[in-house]
């Protein structure tokens, strides 16, 4: 029996370990023929929540058995959630001041178009729904009552219902998002989530001696991969800057430039160096129609150590494994692209959350694979910012 660890990170999610266990349940429960499996139900263990899944295929005789750990930090995004709306929007701006004062411009240049929309489009949400509530509605009631007077009452109604008009675009999540980053970039998320990391680095490191496993993965899905650059920097440090082979980790979704390209994050940047400079192997997996990540950018972009020479970085290829028009519908639902990583296709992919985590096959084999299938080469590329 191929045996797997999976220490799962997640994004700033709320909803924490049990709805991705669900999610990870709907996955496997869909499987069928030689591919089915079962799941367990998720348990609390030493502060984080397992569950396992089991399968084999009787025709060859193989079967796998993988061990799910949530390294759970929900509790920590909760006390960051901030829920009343003109104080997030207040908190917004200012994330946004610190952020354009700080940023990296001629980095910035390597981003993605679609990336640089999903990351302003709150920021500028904030500033124009008001206004253009006020300049349609403000004209309206000047047929009614004198311009004077109008204008500000449809200004006063613009703000009170642009909460609301950023929640219908999920812009509200988005703007937790900047401004928990914002705080990540300054070294000020509290000595909590510091010590949070520092166990996480625990586990892992502790995992690494556990002689029963033929693969370990760490895998993070989006805001994950950012908290995945501290975890792994303490990891490196503790191990002589060298993972085992049987190592991997995995960022699915990942926004760690948002974090690289500010000239503050000095923290952050000199962890970066350190993960930089590891031997070990990375799998990075972004698609250019999710505008809440940065794919296949270089990681350490702004740095002054290159990119790891065990990067790997790939588009999912979801157009390849879905039916056309699932597909079309997927791609116009923007907030449930971006966990379409956590998800199976509708065609079986080497490199889609199944195949990375379920299954008797490493993880080098199913890169392989999806380089056989696709036609690309997938081995560690130059940076793209050679021109920066």
């Amino acid at each position: 029996m191929f045996k797997r660890k999976v220490l799962y990170l997640g994004g700033f999610d709320p909803r924490g370990a049990r709805f991705y266990h669900w999610l990870c349940a709907e996955q496997v429960t869909a499987l069928a023929g030689d591919d089915a499996a079962t799941i367990t139900d998720p348990k609390r263990r030493g502060g984080n929540i397992h569950w396992r899944v089991e399968g084999g295929c009787a025709a060859d005789g193989t079967a796998y058995r993988t061990d799910f750990e949530c390294l759970v930090w929900d509790d920590l995004v909760r006390h960051h959630w901030i829920k009343g709306a003109f104080t997030l929007l207040s908190h917004g701006l200012r994330a946004y001041g610190w952020f354009i004062s700080q940023i990296d411009w001629r980095a910035a240049r390597a981003v993605p178009g679609g990336s640089k929309v999903t990351l302003f489009y709150p920021g500028a949400s904030m500033l124009l729904a008001p206004l253009l509530v006020m300049a349609v509605l403000g004209t309206l009631l000047s047929l009614l009552i004198p311009a004077w007077l109008a204008f500000p009452v449809a200004l006063a109604a613009g703000v009170a219902v642009t909460p609301t008009l950023l929640k219908r675009v999920h812009s509200l999540w988005l703007l937790r998002f900047i401004v928990f980053n914002d705080l990540l970039a300054r070294d000020a998320a509290g000595d909590a989530l510091t010590a949070r990391l520092a166990s996480f680095a625990d586990r892992i490191h502790a995992t690494l001696d556990e002689e029963e496993w033929d693969e370990i993965v760490f895998l993070t899905h989006s805001n994950g991969s950012v908290l995945s650059v501290p975890i792994m920097a303490d990891l490196l440090a503790r191990r002589g800057g060298t993972l085992p082979d049987r190592f991997s980790t995995v960022t699915l979704g990942g926004t760690i430039q948002l974090i690289a390209c500010r000239r503050d994050a000095r923290a952050y940047g000199a962890m970066l160096d350190v993960v930089a400079a590891g031997r070990y192997r990375w799998l990075d997996i972004g698609s250019l129609t999710d505008g809440a990540c940065i794919p296949l950018v270089d990681p350490c972009l702004t740095r002054p150590v290159t990119r790891p020479a065990g990067l790997v970085q790939v588009s999912p290829r979801w157009f390849r494994y879905s039916d056309p028009a699932t597909y079309a519908a997927k791609r116009r639902d923007k907030y449930e692209t971006h966990f379409n990583y956590l998800r199976r296709l509708d065609r079986p992919s080497p490199l889609d959350y199944i195949g990375i985590t379920c299954g008797a096959r490493p993880l080098p084999l199913s890169i392989a694979a999806f380089q056989a299938e696709n036609g690309v080469d997938v081995r560690p590329v130059k940076t793209v910012l050679a021109h920066v």
